[in-house]
């Protein structure tokens, strides 16, 4: 399942900028990644996930203990969030939209994220107006693990430059995405000062040297659209309350990303390694198995044949031994006067001992070993009757062009 991640401009930076975006096949690796206006943006192909990124300055992170309640009921939760969070927002709960975290438990604590309804919105009509609907919404950066390495990264433009900051270090703040203006007094701050000297940092092209210069330490390369892949990998699913999707729309996408991990993600490669060599297997073992099963049947017919022409040694060209066989006895009992069940006087006599009353054909005719009555009712029930008599001694019948055909289920010599 292919992917396309977007990333929009901040309100801080230019909001009239161009949009990072990178392309996966996956969701794993990169194809492909740039920075286009929203109407230059790839346009994606049947079944393509549209990723909106938001930037690391339009989300807010917020601790709460949720109370013991159903997260199922949506619009409560919601309600409960905003009272829980309006003493720690600086803007009126009702004009943000929040997120609760993928690992949410009622009566424990959490991480909300909260944004702008307004500017969400409003890109998310910028990128349908261009034929891309979006399917997720996640941040840029989200709360790592508690035991997560702390971690720099320096992104932006060489214009505005930002350092972001994740990981363990910044667990204990009230955000644990620290978010920071890449000036040139950055490293008094207590964050930047008495971080550990082997702390990676990864900057982006535009920043790459003024990160360097600025933070006093080496830097490795990195591009945007490889971190809005990572971005994209997150659990982290903005897309919720009124921006949420369907839940048959949720079901198809996370049924879909889970076969896409299975089918690509590098984490269950010794998986498909073991589902393609137990596939391996089974059509060896089946080639094996159908093999020898041709060389017996082959061999069956070798003994068939041999015992054939051994039998009867006047017979030039086996074809079909067995009907061959049959017809050769047929002949051998013809030449000695022997009676077989597919005799007409044996035939006859077994059809006449049985024959009812009500049943009287026009016609009686032999050919072939099969005796043809005419004149009977197909839907006669004494007929039908008579029928299943006929079988259970022995001998089948069925309709012929208006006659009753009947002859021996073991046309052989008598004992």
């Amino acid at each position: 399942m292919p992917f396309l991640f977007i990333e929009v401009p901040s309100r801080s930076t230019d909001a009239n900028g161009p949009l990072a975006f990178a392309q996966s096949v996956d969701g794993q690796t990169l194809s492909h990644g740039g920075s286009s206006s929203a109407a230059l943006l790839p346009k994606p192909g049947k079944g393509t996930v549209v990723t909106l990124v938001l930037p690391v300055q339009e989300v807010s992170w917020h601790r709460v203990v949720l109370p013991a309640m159903s997260l199922k009921d949506r619009p409560r939760v919601r309600a409960v969030l905003q009272g829980l969070l309006e003493d720690q927002l600086l803007e009126d709960p009702g004009n943000l939209h929040l997120a609760l975290a993928p690992d949410a438990v009622a009566g424990q604590a959490c991480w909300v994220a909260a944004c702008r309804t307004s500017y969400l919105q409003h890109w998310l009509q910028v990128l349908a107006n261009q034929g891309l609907v979006v399917q997720r919404i996640t941040p840029a950066f989200c709360p790592s693990s508690a035991d997560a390495p702390t971690s720099w990264f320096a992104i932006g433009s060489e214009e505005a430059p930002w350092l972001v900051i994740t990981g363990a270090s910044v667990q204990d703040s009230l955000n644990p995405v620290l978010a920071l203006p890449l000036s040139a007094n950055l490293q008094s701050l207590d964050a930047v000062a008495y971080a550990a000297p082997d702390t990676p940092l990864l900057a982006e092209p535009a920043v790459y040297q003024l990160a360097q210069q600025r933070l006093g330490r080496s830097a490795e390369l990195t591009q945007t659209s490889q971190r809005l892949l990572l971005a994209g990998q997150s659990e982290w699913n903005l897309a919720q309350f009124q921006f949420a999707n369907t839940n048959r729309d949720k079901l198809a996408q996370g049924a879909s990303a889970s076969v896409q991990a299975l089918l690509r993600a590098p984490q269950w490669r010794w998986l498909r390694w073991g589902l393609a060599a137990f596939v391996a297997l089974n059509i060896i073992g089946l080639n094996a198995w159908a093999w020898q099963a041709k060389q017996a049947l082959a061999a069956q017919r070798a003994q068939i044949n041999t015992l054939f022409t051994t039998t009867f040694p006047q017979v030039p060209v086996v074809v079909d031994a067995p009907l061959q066989m049959r017809q050769q006895l047929q002949r051998l009992q013809q030449a000695s006067g022997s009676l077989t069940p597919a005799s007409f006087d044996v035939l006859a006599a077994q059809v006449g001992s049985r024959l009812p009353t009500a049943v009287q054909p026009t016609e009686i005719r032999y050919d072939d070993a099969r005796l043809s009555l005419l004149g009977l009712a197909p839907d006669q029930a004494a007929v039908t009757e008579w029928q299943g008599t006929l079988q259970s001694q022995g001998i089948l019948s069925h309709w012929e062009d208006g006659a009753l055909i009947l002859e021996s289920a073991n046309p052989q010599l008598i004992p």
